[in-house]
């Protein structure tokens, strides 16, 4: 009997009093869940205090994180935990500077714990405290944004205080037996870090130890309000392994599948590819007549299990990207009994032997390609998901002359998988269409995605890859022109591939709108202008050149 792979699995408590005040301005709130959005989504513990003086001290601190939470749990699944953290921060800030510039005094603390498969997220505005007891030892993890001026302290960042918001952020790994803590300064400002760790260390339950916190800083003289929540860390998931996918990448394997064989309610009628990787075949639903593409792990891969995450992986994208540039996932009313999964079935043909029968297209046909390749991965990067493996192979042209991205095997999402797990180490793309900095080792990006629809484009207009493929030169060798090869190819768009294409990740362009806005005119960017410039620059250097080696020869004459 197989054992079960272990999972995130938490405790948690708070607390929070007055004290001697009136009315308590902190505020915590907590999220524990028990569905599958631990796994995407993982745990929240979320603690402000309102800043004293301030007219919605109490309001602001409860908006902010019963905000948080309910907004966090309502971003994409695919989004990474600070891409999902930080836009919510945003808006709870933006709108907490709202009424405080209009009403006056929303202004509060907040500390984050976001506890999600072997990773603690810390997120940080203002002076309460994220603490780790990890094997009797106590840690600070987070900063007070504070300063102390004479007597009296001030706090230099709250949530509210300015539309721009500056959050610190911390990564930390979960191990097994963590305590994690957080507090306002109602308990940190009158107990020291020993007295702190001496509690967490002790005994009982973690409500009554919240509770002892309390009490010692009260009878230790605290005037301010007290809040803390612990978290404790009972179990983590194994290394490299993708929780959310573990129910996928535990079925069998499929048979090897012909013409005529039956599987789960569906006919195959013929191998479409095959490689080291994976089989595509076209099959029919026996009940609806339905054509569609399954797709199913190579025999090869039977002993390697980050290979078959990785298709599980790949099905779990594909069934939560919904866009009409990227393929879709199909779901027949049935329970599947092997790994693989359904597509729909693309009438069409690749980018690459598109190119072999269009070899002088139209640049506007090209263009329009181009646009739609953009617009299927803007969809996908504002899931939080890199693509990784851009090529001709990879996109599909109906008979309409629409464009479908496929293959979402290298796929990067952020918000599932963490990049020290070791599903990641998949080779990406292929080496031509590859950004330079993918082959020196760092990790894809949107700016990675966006080279090698640039490469792409270049190839399709001019019949060769840039640099001719060779990515050591182009770091000080020019992009050689489009209009060299392809006479039809405008100087405008020369322009607009030289930033597409550059070195420096930093100077291309910043996501696919961008680069789609620039390729149709509607960045009100002239790059004619840009093209002209660049070109006098290179005859002026050249100019410069010629005058420099005519007195280096006069000089050599006089002598």
């Amino acid at each position: 009997m197989k054992k079960p792979t272990p999972s995130l699995l938490l405790f948690g408590a708070q607390e929070s009093r007055a004290g001697t005040k009136p009315e308590n301005e902190d505020a915590v709130a907590m999220h524990l869940p028990t569905d599958s959005s631990l796994r995407t989504k993982g745990a929240v513990a979320a603690i402000a205090d309102g800043v004293s003086g301030a007219s919605a001290a109490r309001v602001a601190a409860e908006s902010a994180v019963i905000g948080f939470i309910n907004d966090y749990y309502s971003t994409p699944p695919l989004w990474s935990v600070p891409r999902s953290a930080q836009r919510v921060l945003e808006s709870l800030n933006q709108w907490l500077s709202g009424n405080a510039q209009v009403h006056g005094g929303h202004l509060c603390t907040l500390s984050l714990l976001i506890l999600r498969s072997r990773t603690a997220h810390i997120f940080q505005v203002g002076d309460s405290r994220v603490w780790r007891l990890r094997k009797s030892r106590l840690e600070c993890l987070s900063k007070d944004h504070s300063r102390q001026v004479g007597s009296k302290k001030y706090l230099t960042r709250a949530m509210g205080m300015d539309a721009r918001l500056d959050v610190d952020y911390l990564r930390d790994t979960i191990e097994v037996g963590d305590r994690y803590l957080l507090t306002t300064d109602g308990i940190h400002e009158v107990l020291s870090p020993a007295r702190i760790q001496g509690i967490l260390r002790g005994g009982g339950e973690i409500e009554m130890i919240c509770q002892v916190l309390i009490d010692t800083a009260l009878d230790s003289g605290a005037d301010d309000n007290l809040s803390c929540q612990i978290i404790d860390v009972v179990e983590v998931p194994e290394p490299g392994a993708a929780d959310t996918l573990t129910a996928l990448s535990q079925l069998a394997f499929p048979p090897a599948l012909s013409a005529g064989m039956q599987i789960d309610g569906l006919t195959v009628v013929r191998e479409l590819h095959a490689s080291n990787r994976s089989h595509l075949y076209l099959v029919k639903d026996n009940d609806t007549g339905e054509h569609m593409t399954l797709k199913a792990p190579s025999v090869n891969l039977l002993d390697d299990h980050s290979a078959i995450e990785r298709l599980s992986l790949e099905s779990w994208i594909c069934a939560r990207v919904h866009h009409i540039n990227l393929v879709k996932v199909k779901y027949p009313d049935r329970p599947r009994s092997c790994l693989y999964y359904l597509m729909e079935y693309i009438d069409g043909i690749t980018l690459q032997k598109w190119q072999t029968l269009h070899p002088q297209a139209p640049i506007q046909e090209v263009l329009s390609l181009a646009d739609q390749i953009l617009n299927g991965l803007r969809a996908l990067h504002r899931l939080d998901v890199i693509h990784a493996d851009i090529k001709p192979g990879n996109i599909m042209i109906l008979r309409d002359g629409s464009v479908k991205i496929i293959d979402f095997g290298s796929a990067h999402p952020r918000g599932i998988i963490d990049y020290d797990n070791q599903i990641n180490s998949t080779p990406l793309g292929v080496r031509q269409y590859s950004a330079p900095e993918l082959l020196n080792g760092f990790r894809p990006s949107e700016q990675t995605d966006l080279f090698s629809v640039a490469a792409m484009l270049y190839e399709v207009i001019t019949g060769n890859a840039p640099w001719n493929g060779q990515h050591s030169i182009m770091k000080t060798t020019p992009l050689p022109p489009i209009y060299n090869s392809n006479r039809y190819a405008p100087r405008w768009l020369q322009a607009i591939l030289d930033r597409a294409l550059s070195y420096n990740p930093r100077d291309r362009f910043s996501d696919a709108a961008e680069f789609r806005a620039a390729l149709t005119g509607k960045d009100n960017q002239d790059w004619e202008e840009v093209e002209r410039k660049k070109e006098t620059n290179i005859w002026k250097w050249i100019s410069a050149t010629l005058i420099i080696a005519l007195i280096g020869s006069h000089i050599v004459r006089g002598i």
